[in-house]
C-alpha cells in the first residue's frame, strides 16, 4: 500500500501543522505516524472517489466506506493522544528540573564567601528539596556541579576554583543513571525514556567579610549596655560581670538590614568557663554539658532572653537603636538537642539570644542567620550560665553578610 499512496504524502503535512519536532525522542516518530495516517486518507479518498458516487445508491457500500474513515480517525487521534501525553510528562519534568538546577545553582553561590566545599554541599542540599517528575533530585557533587567564575560582558563560564563568583549546576535525570523520565504510549514505537538535562548558573554579587576576635568572657547580656552595667549579680561567687570589660563584640560594621543574610566560618581558637581547666572547647561548646542563665533563674537579663545551649558556644544578639531594657523580653530558644542545632536557617528576633556554634549543619552546609526586622546592632558572645569574667580563651571568626545572587542562565 506504502507504493499506491506515496503520491499523495506532499499534501499530507497539511494534517499536522501544530506538531512541532522537538528534543523529545518520540515527536519524530508520532509526526511520521500521523503523516502516514493522513497519506492512507488521502488514498482511500481517492481510491473510493467512484465508489462514493456509487454508494448513493449501494446502503452495504456506503457503510464501507464510513468504516474505513472512522479506523483511519481513530488511528490518527490516537497517535496525537499518545504523543500529547508523553511530550507534556517530559516537558513538565524538563521545567521541574530547570527549576531545581535554578534552585541548587543560587544556594550555592549564596555560600561561595563560606569556600567552594560548603557551596557544593549547599547546592546539593538545595538540589534535594526539589522534585523532577515526583522524585527528589539527586546532584552528584563531582559531575553536576561546578565553581567558576562567570563574565558578564561575554556570558561565558570558566571553571575555576581561583577566586570564583559563580555555580554552575545541571540537573539530570537520564538513563546511564538510571532515572530518565519514562514514556505511556510512545513504548509502542520503541521509545520507553527520555532523558533530561537543565543547565543553570547563578553569579554573586560581592559579600561583606569581616573578621572579628570574641573572647571567652564577652558576654551576650551586656550588649547594647553603658559602661558601669552590671550582669549576673547573683552568681555562687559574688563577682558580677559589667561593661565594658565582659561586654560582647560589636559586629554592627556589617552594616546589615533587616531581611538581609548572615553567615559564619573559618572559626578558630577556643574558650572554657573556668580558667582552672586546660580545656579549649570548639564553636560548638561542651556538647556534654547544657546551661541556661543561671543567675537569673533561667530567664532573660537586660532585655535579652535566655537560652538553653552548650556551655562555651559561640552565640549572637540582635538589638535595634533603643536600650534593650525598655522592651518586652523575648521568648527562650533552645538548642540542647543535636537535631535542635542541625538547621538550616534561623531567624532570631531582636533581643533574642541564639546559637552560633560552628555555623555549619552536620553535613558541612553553611547555616544562614537573617537579620530581624528593626534590628540595627548586632553582637557575638561566649555561652555561660553565670559570670563571664573568669572565663579564658580566644575565638577568632569571620562573618559574612552574603551578596545577592543574580540568575545568568
Amino acid at each position: 500500500m506504502t507504493i499506491r499512496y506515496a503520491r499523495y504524502r506532499q499534501t499530507s503535512e497539511l494534517f499536522l501543522p501544530g506538531v512541532p519536532d522537538t528534543g523529545f525522542p518520540g515527536s519524530r516518530a508520532l509526526r511520521r505516524i500521523g503523516a502516514e495516517l493522513a497519506d492512507i486518507a488521502l488514498f482511500l479518498v481517492h481510491r473510493n472517489r467512484m465508489a462514493l458516487v456509487v454508494s448513493i445508491k449501494r446502503k452495504n457500500g456506503r457503510r464501507g466506506v464510513s468504516m474505513a474513515y472512522a479506523i483511519t480517525v481513530m488511528g490518527a487521534m490516537f497517535g496525537f493522544a499518545s504523543f500529547a501525553v508523553d511530550y507534556g510528562r517530559v516537558q513538565v519534568a524538563k521545567t521541574e528540573a530547570r527549576t531545581a538546577a535554578t534552585a541548587a545553582a543560587r544556594y550555592g553561590a549564596m555560600m561561595l564567601p563560606n569556600g567552594s566545599t560548603s557551596a557544593i554541599a549547599s547546592a546539593v542540599a538545595a538540589g534535594a528539596q526539589n522534585k523532577v517528575d515526583g522524585k527528589y533530585l539527586t546532584l552528584n557533587a563531582a559531575q553536576d556541579i561546578q565553581i567558576g567564575v562567570w563574565t558578564a560582558s561575554t556570558k561565558s563560564f570558566v571553571q575555576t576554583y581561583n577566586s570564583p563568583n559563580a555555580v554552575r549546576v545541571i540537573a539530570r535525570r537520564t538513563a546511564a543513571r538510571g532515572n530518565p523520565i519514562p514514556t505511556i504510549f510512545a513504548q509502542a514505537i520503541g521509545f520507553k525514556s527520555c532523558d533530561v538535562n537543565e543547565e543553570a548558573i547563578a553569579m554573586l554579587k560581592a559579600p561583606v567579610q569581616i573578621r572579628y576576635d570574641v573572647p571567652a568572657t564577652a558576654s551576650p547580656y551586656l550588649a547594647g549596655m553603658p559602661n558601669g552595667t552590671m550582669s549576673s549579680l547573683n552568681n555562687p561567687h559574688n563577682s558580677p560581670d559589667r561593661a565594658p570589660t565582659q561586654s560582647p563584640i560589636d559586629a554592627t560594621s556589617l552594616s546589615f538590614k533587616p531581611g538581609e543574610t548572615l553567615s559564619f566560618d573559618n572559626i578558630s581558637g577556643g574558650a572554657n568557663n573556668d580558667s582552672q581547666w586546660a580545656a579549649r572547647y570548639n564553636p560548638d561548646g561542651n556538647l556534654d554539658w547544657m546551661t541556661g542563665n543561671d543567675t537569673a533563674t533561667n530567664s532573660g537579663e537586660l532585655g535579652k532572653s535566655n537560652l538553653y545551649a552548650p556551655i562555651n558556644a559561640l552565640v549572637g544578639v540582635f538589638l535595634t537603636d533603643a536600650d534593650p531594657r525598655t522592651r518586652s523580653t523575648p521568648e527562650t530558644l533552645d538548642f540542647r538537642t543535636d537535631s535542635s542545632r542541625d538547621f538550616s536557617e534561623l531567624k532570631p528576633k531582636v533581643g533574642q539570644v541564639f546559637f552560633i556554634g560552628d555555623g555549619k549543619r552536620a553535613n558541612g552546609e553553611a547555616q544562614r542567620f537573617v537579620v530581624p526586622a528593626g534590628a540595627t546592632r548586632f553582637y557575638l558572645a561566649n555561652w555561660d550560665g553565670y559570670e563571664w569574667n573568669n572565663n579564658v580563651g580566644l575565638r577568632t571568626t569571620m562573618a559574612t553578610k552574603l551578596g545577592g545572587v543574580v540568575t545568568v542562565k
